[in-house]
């Protein structure tokens, strides 16, 4: 579906500062057309004299899209004899009731809106076709005037589709209720309140169940959540203003307790979950620290290398944990793992008879969790090669860690500039374990693909290669 924006640009003879207000009503326009139970159609003048462009569609909750299907799409270019009210109320400015034939030999009412900018000069027809109970006539006036709204900072809160749930209600600028509907009236009702809600005044009540009295009070609009016993509601109250004054609010109740208590089931276990990988990081820096004990009591230089190599794998899976005790998502950002891996390994491993400059590059990219600790162990692996082997016999060196992302695969590169490596023919021995590692949690965890390239003039790259797609 092409934006308002980009149909205006390129069929309308609208200027961009007037393309720029329409533009700003986008968002708002599923909301209209929800509230008025009515399609909702935006023209604007064409390019040719006595032309009119369909910049926009939408259609009602609940309406079915097939019945489009004959209907004009967005970006259609129509004669004036086609649309003669929209045509009109462009040329007059003056809001039009008529008839509209949307389907072969079936007609629908139709109300025209004069869409104004900043000057009061007319530079769209809002449209709002369909049949629908006369006692909900009053909807598509008040639809019209909330596309007409200044929006606020959260009005994506205040303006989102309406949904079955919820009960819409409207107040005059007296604090007379002058509509509400089935769904209001129920939710009202479970409330506690008796009698109809139609004609009643919101001061004699002593309940601010609509929170109309607040808009009223303060011309502003909000979302929130209120409590009356066991029952939870959420209100959205939007005050429609003309001339600085708040001509009718808009209140939108959706009864919701179910569904909060969900939601706190939902924020406990999260918080459980985030509990559990806070100890299981602590417990792996425990393991760590009982190895670190080992490696002061023993004199063999191979088992002290084995040792910290076993340490450093640890600590890599628990930098995992501990980054997913900080989140609610289980899902992580890689270049974070990697960035604090690469920091954590220089300034741990590097010896003072070489200086080790590190680099990272990349852009944010989160991984499932059992992802990222595969890639965390790989990461270690590498790098910890990089440092101990790859700058043998130099007074300095670099290495480079990159991540990227091209749709849904993914690459991330350790390179070096050491003395490059000579790769193991079978991998076998102690040696080459780290390796082994890696290339088995690339391949079988990863379903990836693993490269070692000789770097110009000197220095190792090792290019990882796995795809996201099936793992989302």
């Amino acid at each position: 579906m092409s934006s308002i924006e980009t149909i205006c640009r390129s069929a309308s003879a609208l200027s961009d500062v007037q393309i720029h207000i329409l533009k700003n009503s986008e968002d708002l326009l599923q909301f209209a057309s929800d509230l008025s139970h009515r399609e909702l159609l935006v023209f604007v003048p064409g390019q040719k004299a006595g032309t009119v462009v369909l910049a926009a569609q939408r259609l009602p909750l609940l309406q079915p899209a097939e019945t489009q299907a004959n209907r004009k799409k967005a970006g259609t270019v129509c004669a004036g004899y086609e649309e003669p009210v929209v045509l009109q109320v462009l040329q007059t400015g003056q809001m039009m009731q008529g008839s509209k034939e949307v389907d072969y030999g079936r007609i629908e009412p139709l109300f025209a809106y004069p869409f104004v900018d900043n000057g009061g000069e007319t530079i769209a027809v809002v449209a709002f076709v369909g049949t629908i109970e006369s006692n909900r006539d009053m909807l598509t006036e008040t639809a019209f005037l909330a596309l007409q709204v200044p929006i606020e900072r959260d009005f994506r809160k205040l303006y989102r589709p309406l949904s079955v749930q919820d009960g819409v209600i409207l107040i005059n600028c007296n604090g007379v209720v002058i509509y509400a509907d089935e769904m209001a009236e129920s939710i009202m009702h479970m409330r506690g309140y008796s009698g109809m809600l139609v004609g009643s005044n919101i001061y004699n009540s002593r309940t601010n169940l609509t929170g109309a009295k607040q808009a009223l009070a303060t011309r502003e609009g909000f979302a929130e959540d209120i409590t009356f016993g066991e029952v939870v509601v959420t209100r959205r109250v939007i005050p429609l203003l003309r001339r600085g004054k708040v001509y009718r609010v808009i209140a939108i109740l959706t009864e919701r307790t179910e569904l909060y208590r969900k939601e706190e089931e939902l924020m406990i276990k999260t918080s459980v979950i985030k509990e559990i990988h806070h100890r299981v990081k602590n417990n792996l820096q425990t393991v760590a620290s009982l190895l670190r004990m080992q490696m002061r009591r023993t004199e063999s230089r191979e088992a002290k290398d084995v040792l910290q190599e076993s340490v450093n794998r640890i600590l890599s899976i628990s930098l995992v944990h501990e980054i997913l005790s900080h989140h609610d998502e289980e899902s992580i950002d890689i270049c974070v793992v990697a960035k604090q891996l690469l920091s954590l390994l220089t300034h741990g491993m590097a010896g003072a008879e070489c200086r080790v400059r590190t680099s990272f590059s990349g852009n944010e990219l989160p991984l499932p969790s059992d992802m990222a600790t595969s890639l965390a162990l790989v990461l270690n692996e590498l790098i910890t090669n990089a440092i101990i082997h790859g700058f043998e016999g130099l007074d300095e060196g670099e290495v480079r860690v990159a991540v990227t992302q091209a749709g849904t695969t993914c690459a991330l590169t350790v390179s070096d500039t050491g003395v490059g490596m000579t790769l193991p023919q079978g991998g076998e021995g102690r040696k080459h374990l780290g390796l082994t590692i890696v290339r088995t949690l690339v391949e079988k965890d990863l379903k990836g693909e693993l490269s070692f390239t000789p770097v110009v003039p000197h220095g190792t790259e090792v290019r990882i290669q796995f795809s996201i797609a099936e793992r989302g």
